[in-house]
């Protein structure tokens, strides 16, 4: 019988800040089997961005070239025999004017080749799935959704200094978490949120949880005076800024997933103002008010009903859909096929929802 492909997991997302992609990342790894070998970049080879993406071209291919190799960032080699894929969005490739030219010139070939030669692909939600199977129809695609950390969804009391340091109160202000770059739309928020009144914005302060990087074009932002520029904050901040909230908008332009509408439901959040985009539908169905991102009118008369008191939507987003437990399995499941064992892929939580099976059945 032939011996089982020993399985790698590229783990140079390690030394980065966590933001989204880092944040899947590192859920997904620390859940993998315990016999799948982590490899990431040390000594030498972490010493800049440079020297790490470097490790990832030559020395990670190298050193997993006789298994199967799992990336889950961008940080990944152009070509592995064995490689499976993490997709997280096709911005690049859809959307490059939101991007600095370096980063075009660099990161759309590098993403096409890698998707053309990888053995699987697997995505963050249904709808990256159906992008995928409409430019690469011959791909092995396989969904592992994005789920809340179990920071967000922890019993007790959440930090009061979060807010106290802010001076706000619970139950009357708003958050939004996003990037500083073109897709979150917070031009549009911030001129949205302009049309309330000065009484109205200064009864309900919003507060912006977020920074910016250099990859995106400039997308600076005229803010009002009432809004709070957070920045970076830590998790245990995040969820008491979720918790406390009146509601969470977010109102991108487009999104692979949408991590804070997940995170923000399980941290107690009342309300979610969303896009109306497919992705958003398909994670929070009913649990959401939807508006038209490309409206300054349709995000602000969803947040002048916060503003006047009216009571929240229709609940939250069911917290068994998501799990980062259920994802691990599917990507395991995944590569140990690749690597010639018989276990069958696994069958995620949020495939065995309708709403997934609605959803192949439309794409």
């Amino acid at each position: 019988m032939k011996r089982p492909r020993r399985v790698y997991v590229n783990e140079a997302f390690r030394p980065q800040r966590v933001s989204g992609q880092q944040r899947y990342a590192t859920e997904i790894s620390d859940r993998l089997p315990a016999g799948f070998v982590r490899l990431r970049p040390e000594g030498f080879w972490a010493r800049s961005k440079l020297h790490t993406w470097l490790w990832v071209q030559t020395v990670l291919p190298l050193r997993s070239r006789r298994g199967v190799l799992i990336s889950m960032t961008a940080r990944a080699p152009l070509w592995h025999p064995r490689h499976v894929l993490v997709v997280h969005d096709l911005f690049v490739i859809e959307h490059p004017e939101w991007f600095s030219r370096t980063y075009q010139l660099t990161h759309a070939p590098l993403q096409r080749l890698q998707m053309s030669t990888a053995k699987a692909i697997v995505t963050v939600s249904e709808p990256v799935a159906a992008q995928v199977r409409k430019q690469w129809p011959n791909a092995h695609v396989r969904v592992a959704p994005n789920a809340p950390s179990p920071v967000f969804s922890e019993a007790g009391p959440k930090d009061p200094h979060a807010l106290a340091v802010r001076g706000l109160t619970p139950g009357r202000y708003l958050v939004t978490v996003g990037s500083l770059e073109p897709r979150k739309n917070l031009s549009r928020l911030a001129a949205a949120y302009a049309e309330l009144s000065e009484a109205q914005r200064a009864a309900l302060p919003l507060v912006v949880v977020g920074g910016s990087a250099d990859i995106y074009r400039d997308a600076a932002v005229a803010w009002p005076a009432e809004v709070q520029l957070a920045g970076y904050v830590s998790d245990d901040e995040l969820r008491a800024l979720y918790g406390g909230a009146a509601a969470v908008v977010f109102v991108s332009l487009a999104e692979g997933f949408g991590l804070p509408l997940v995170e923000a439901s399980a941290a107690g959040t009342p309300r979610l103002i969303v896009s109306d985009l497919e992705v958003f539908r398909w994670i929070c169905q009913d649990a959401a008010t939807y508006v038209d991102p490309t409206s300054t009118a349709s995000v602000a008369a969803a947040i002048a009903e916060v503003a006047d008191g009216l009571p929240p939507g229709t609940g939250r987003i069911d917290p068994n859909r998501f799990s980062w437990e259920a994802s691990a399995a599917t990507i395991a499941a995944t590569a140990t096929i690749g690597s010639g064992r018989s276990t069958p892929p696994a069958r995620t939580a949020i495939e065995a929802h309708p709403a997934a099976e609605d959803t192949r059945k439309n794409g």
